[in-house]
């Protein structure tokens, strides 16, 4: 008589989402969506209130296609994951001077993003 174990949760590649969001690779991102996966965007013109949301993967696409299309720099640090969540900070820059900060939290289901939260800030003075 065999007997089975229950299989762990599959494990989210965190280095992959890095990799990703640092080379401007929408296709690789995306791939780390479930197809129902939601996001949620908060910052000075979705205030709170009235966030930009996302749902389902082809919106998510045309969120991503569009950033990774921008010229700017991208750069991910203070990750932390487990089987359930995970959490960073993206800088970003324009060559114009702009920088942008944004805070995100992931709701992780089966190794892929259930849910996506970004909150973030872009400088006043220099970004249009």
């Amino acid at each position: 008589m065999s007997h089975s174990v229950p299989s762990a949760a599959a494990a989210f590649d965190l280095a992959a989402l890095k990799r990703a969001l640092e080379q401007s690779d929408a296709d690789s991102l995306l791939a780390l969506y479930d197809e129902d996966a939601e996001m949620e965007i908060i910052d000075r013109n979705r205030p709170p209130s009235a966030p930009l949301r996302l749902v389902g993967r082809p919106a998510i696409a045309a969120f991503w296609r569009d950033v990774c299309a921008r010229d700017m720099t991208h750069a991910v640090g203070e990750a932390v994951s487990d089987a359930h969540r995970a959490a960073f900070v993206e800088r970003c820059a324009y060559p114009d001077g702009c920088h942008v900060v944004s805070a995100m939290t992931l709701e992780l289901r089966d190794g892929r993003i259930r849910r996506h939260l970004t909150v973030q800030a872009w400088d006043e003075v220099s970004c249009g």
